[in-house]
């Protein structure tokens, strides 16, 4: 549905790059801020996006530009989805109501669509690494460019942050890392890092201190030395005046924090710091909504809404959806009340995984660690050597952050029967490049010890949990049970069959037909196959279709038995062609030496661009329609095609 038609946005759209900014007057500034923030509900409303975070940088990205010419300085915004004013300060005002549609806008920063966008970002924590790298270039080639990193108090609980941190105090690289402090992640803050942020927003860092030096000082025995005192009480008042003390140990000059919603304050502020060398942490404080206050008031609810009125906030009311990730929460709880030693844990994510609600019911038993996914494994490691059944929750793109640890503390502690789930498996629309789960399969199949699976709908999503669940409780467990499902509902189908209860690597025939030609479906593309088939009708009733539900192990004995019956095999999976489940198949057809001709249908091996996931599956043809016209092909329906046929 297209958005309507924006509201008048003289200033807004009268800009033409961000150097028009420095002729405006003040009120004129203030009407642009008020412009900014009324397009941006506008669009997010209508199509979905990120909102509570944007509506918080308008001033900020003001400033940044008024104080910085980023055609020749550099600017990378960590995440990015706090870079919509950015993105309409830079040109991109008009196009911006076909933000993450088709063809359009896409909702984070990308070099392919702006050269005020520096690099794709999707990912948190990332781009002060980044950033050390951009200025230590162009320090070694002597160019004379500011590098600038906008990073929000959230990113600070993913190691790579640090990482990047010291590297730069360590090369004293001539880097400006402004710290948006919002006090708010995507969900609660989580961390001993928001604690130490804390103290400076309240301004209680004097008194936190003060206490801490009184404790010290009557630990310290009878007649101490003066030098030892003096050391203590230089040190107590070096952290009480310089609340940044621990950005300073890294190697940074701290500054701050200033107001982010006072654009005079934070132009001063960025132009004070222009001036310096070596690595500078400008602290901001800003608030998630900009002052919109239902974004101010709720937040997590505004991170990513659609469908609410643009001046009120009230959401249009729908009943709400069932979806994987919903039918996991409900899974989890059960067998939560029934196991005392069933634990759940996520990284900054128990909203998106659907874990607030475990989270409190069962308090004592929800970790959420922060950006810290290689965290995360060793954390559940660590809880399975100590007798909890840990849950480990991931987005199937932010799983891959923790990869060696996957490998280093789940696979080669060979029996611990982790249970993960990898949300969002699959395209998933509007987000883009940056976070399908298309490459889970690929990368986690080579691994030693893991059982993969994917379910067709949400009661067989229910039965892979408890069996999982259960199954590791019995000897001889494997390291980890992988279990993806995609973003979207759980599809109401009646199948015609009796579910078959689950067996270690057993797939299960949905469909037996007599004619040549079996479709193996893997997940969520069952459904897509089943109703392909349907639409086939006289065409369809030949086709046998197998639900494969494991692709490790896979069930090569229904493979060769099948085999025996049938000369050709379709696979369709959502996830990448190189490596996924028409690959395992390949490999199971060849390691037996079976007579099929393969077909595979999946995601080329390409980057997939924004757009709603019914287009993107469609692009690659494996919706509805692609599946359906890929068999016709296959058969040689409406062609002049001979199909392959099995000699004696």
């Amino acid at each position: 549905m297209p958005a309507p038609a924006p509201s008048p946005a003289p200033l807004l759209d009268a800009l033409l790059g961000p150097a028009d900014l420095r002729k405006l007057t003040r009120d004129e500034l203030t009407q642009l801020a008020g412009e900014i923030r009324l397009r941006i509900k506008e669009v997010v409303s209508a199509h979905g996006g990120h909102l509570a975070s944007n509506l918080g940088t308008v001033e900020l990205s003001i400033a940044l530009h008024r104080v910085f010419d980023f055609s020749s300085d550099r600017l990378l915004w960590d995440v990015g989805h706090q870079a919509y004013p950015h993105k309409l300060l830079t040109g991109r005002a008009a196009r911006f109501h076909t933000n993450r549609q088709q063809g359009g806008v896409s909702g984070f920063p990308d070099p392919k669509e702006s050269p005020f966008d520096l690099a794709k970002v999707g990912h948190s924590s990332t781009a002060i690494s980044t950033g050390v790298g951009v200025a230590e270039g162009y320090r070694r080639s002597e160019h004379r460019r500011a590098t600038v990193v906008v990073i929000g108090d959230g990113a600070l609980t993913g190691g790579m942050a640090y990482e990047g941190l010291i590297n730069a105090g360590q090369l004293k690289s001539d880097l400006i890392v402004v710290l948006n402090d919002n006090g708010q992640f995507i969900d609660a803050p989580t961390g001993s890092m928001h604690l130490h942020l804390d103290r400076i927003r309240t301004g209680s860092m004097y008194q936190h201190l003060r206490k801490r030096f009184l404790e010290t000082l009557k630990k310290l025995p009878a007649g101490p030395q003066i030098e030892k005192l003096a050391e203590q009480l230089e040190l107590a008042a070096h952290k009480a005046i310089s609340p940044g003390y621990i950005f300073e140990d890294l190697g940074f000059r701290y500054f701050g924090p200033v107001d982010g919603h006072d654009l005079a304050l934070t132009e001063e502020a960025l132009q004070n710091v222009a001036r310096l060398k070596g690595p500078i942490l400008l602290h901001v404080m800003t608030r998630k909504g900009g002052g919109w206050q239902p974004a101010v008031a709720d937040p997590l609810k505004y991170h990513g809404p659609k469908g609410f009125d643009v001046s009120s906030g009230v959401f249009q009311v729908k009943p709400p959806a069932r979806t994987y990730s919903t039918v996991f929460a409900e899974t989890l709880a059960a067998i939560a009340n029934e196991d005392d030693k069933t634990v759940a844990i996520t990284a900054a994510m128990p909203s998106g995984t659907a874990l607030r609600q475990f989270g409190q019911a069962h308090p004592e038993r929800m970790f959420d660690v922060g950006i810290c996914e290689q965290h995360s494994f060793a954390f559940a490691q660590g809880l399975a050597i100590a007798g909890a059944r840990p849950f480990l929750a991931h987005y199937s793109t932010f799983a891959q952050r923790g990869y060696d640890q996957l490998f280093q503390e789940v696979c080669l502690s060979r029996d611990l029967g982790i249970v993960i789930t990898l949300d969002r498996a699959g395209l998933v629309g509007e987000d883009g490049e940056t976070h399908h789960g298309i490459y889970d399969i690929a990368w986690s199949r080579c691994l030693p010890g893991l059982v993969l699976m994917a379910p067709r709908d949400g009661a067989q999503l229910d039965a892979m949990l408890r069996w999982s669940h259960a199954q590791r409780q019995l000897p001889g467990r494997p390291a980890g049970y992988c279990i993806r499902y995609p973003k979207d509902e759980v599809p109401q189908v009646d199948w015609g069959v009796q579910p078959a209860p689950l067996a270690l690597g057993k797939a299960e025939i949905l469909r037996r037909g007599d004619g040549n030609l079996m479709v193996w479906a893997y997940g969520a593309s069952v459904k897509v196959c089943h109703d392909a088939i349907a639409d086939l009708g006289e065409h369809g009733r030949g086709i046998t279709l197998v639900d494969a539900r494991f692709a490790k192990p896979l069930d090569g004995a229904l493979l060769a038995e099948l085999a025996a019956e049938h000369g050709e095999i379709l696979t369709v999976e959502d996830h990448v062609l190189p490596g996924g489940f028409g690959s395992v198949v390949a490999e199971e057809i060849a390691d037996r030496g079976l007579r099929l001709r393969l077909h595979r249908a999946g995601i080329r091996d390409e980057l997939v661009p924004h757009a709603s996931r019914e287009q993107q599956l469609a692009a690659h043809g494996i919706d509805r329609a692609g599946v359906a016209k890929r068999i016709r092909a296959i058969l040689g329906i409406g062609t002049t095609v001979i199909p392959f046929t099995r000699t004696a």
